[in-house]
């Protein structure tokens, strides 16, 4: 029984970061209730926490002008809170005020009593805050600042009454598949209310930053309705994941969005047995040319090495393609290669190169 308590005990130990991690950003549907607008320099003050009747966010908007930096600054004045805030773009739709709307940036922070974060919008208009903290923290108080935006009369976010909101965005489908170092493109389709009459911009939020994202074109005029074509391309070196997109389309005050999955896909690279490089023998002091082929998905990283398998100490800084021209070669000399991509690497067996002496040609016998 006791080491039964004990491994309970190790498995939460361990899930448990996770478990925080996980929490302390707004789920797609957390409801969005607004507690005020924020004035710049003007601290707001709340209570935030996972004890009922209080819940984990807090929630307030500004305006935010492009190009001038924006500056967040919350701290912990009480209870046993590690405050965290997170700025989305846009105002949450009246009829619908879940948090669907695409994240700009986040804190992370575990341990502190304060956290900041700082943001440079390219965009003007309305910008939603919130103030989090992690699951399992019981409850406490907070000041937010905020530096940068302007304030707002109000939070409420320009709808269509019972007819929905005055932008809606859609995607054809639900997840889309794709590689390391290949590209997607996305039909996005955008229509507006009639009486509606304003360009209609596009952005996305929620993908890694080597990953490049252009949407064509990057904004529908007046009055808003039509299809942009949005373009992934995945980097060689991209991590493989299963990315939540979110689509944001901002008109003046107004707001829509949509989101999708993207499922970046890899296999690790595998050297089968009849693709590994091959011994090989030459002539003393000549090169000889060893090749590997990997299987997987691509694109694939190579290095190779003088030496036996697993060794790095010995990397041959010119020798970064699938095949390798060996040095001169005078006696027997073992050569490896490790194969990556995204998701992983895989070293090759010891490849011996063995030198062959020439043989001399006989002499003619005097008469």
């Amino acid at each position: 029984m006791r080491y039964g308590r004990v491994l309970i005990m190790v498995v939460i130990a361990l899930l448990a970061p996770w478990t925080l991690m996980a929490t302390h950003v707004p789920g797609s549907g957390e409801t969005i209730t607004y507690d005020a607008p924020l004035a710049p320099g003007t601290p707001a003050t709340g209570t935030i926490g996972w004890a009922d009747p209080i819940d984990g966010y807090d929630w307030y908007c500004f305006d935010a002008k492009s190009g001038t930096a924006i500056n967040i600054t919350v701290n912990r004045t009480s209870g046993d809170i590690f405050p965290n805030v997170g700025l989305m773009k846009g105002l949450a739709d009246t009829t619908n005020p879940v948090a669907t709307l695409a994240i700009l940036t986040d804190t992370s922070n575990s341990s502190q009593t304060s956290a900041t974060a700082t943001f440079a919008p390219d965009f003007d208009g309305p910008v939603t805050l919130w103030v989090s903290t992690f699951l399992g923290e019981k409850q406490g108080q907070y000041s937010v600042t905020m530096t940068g935006g302007s304030a707002r009369s109000s939070c409420g976010a320009a709808a269509a009454g019972p007819a929905g909101p005055l932008i809606l965005v859609t995607v054809p489908e639900a997840e889309y598949f794709t590689s390391n170092d290949q590209s997607i493109t996305i039909p996005v389709f955008v229509s507006t209310v009639s009486g509606f009459s304003q360009n209609v911009s596009l952005s996305t939020a929620g993908l890694p930053d080597d990953l490049t994202t252009t949407f064509a074109p990057e904004t529908i005029p007046a009055p808003g309705s039509g299809k942009s074509d949005l373009t992934l391309k995945i980097a060689p070196l991209t991590l493989p994941n299963r990315y939540p997109v979110f689509i944001t389309a901002t008109g003046g005050d107004a707001t829509g969005g949509t989101s999708f999955y993207l499922t970046i896909d890899c296999g690790p690279p595998l050297i089968l047995g009849i693709e590994q490089p091959k011994d090989t023998s030459v002539n003393r002091g000549t090169t000889a040319k060893i090749t590997v082929k990997p299987s997987g998905t691509g694109p694939f990283f190579y290095q190779w090495y003088a030496g036996y398998s697993g060794l790095t100490a010995f990397p041959i800084k010119t020798a970064t393609s699938a095949t390798l021209t060996t040095p001169a070669i005078n006696g027997d000399s073992p050569f490896w290669v490790r194969v990556s991509n995204a998701c992983g690497s895989v070293d090759s067996r010891t490849v011996t190169v063995g030198a062959t002496s020439t043989p001399h040609a006989p002499e003619r016998e005097k008469e």
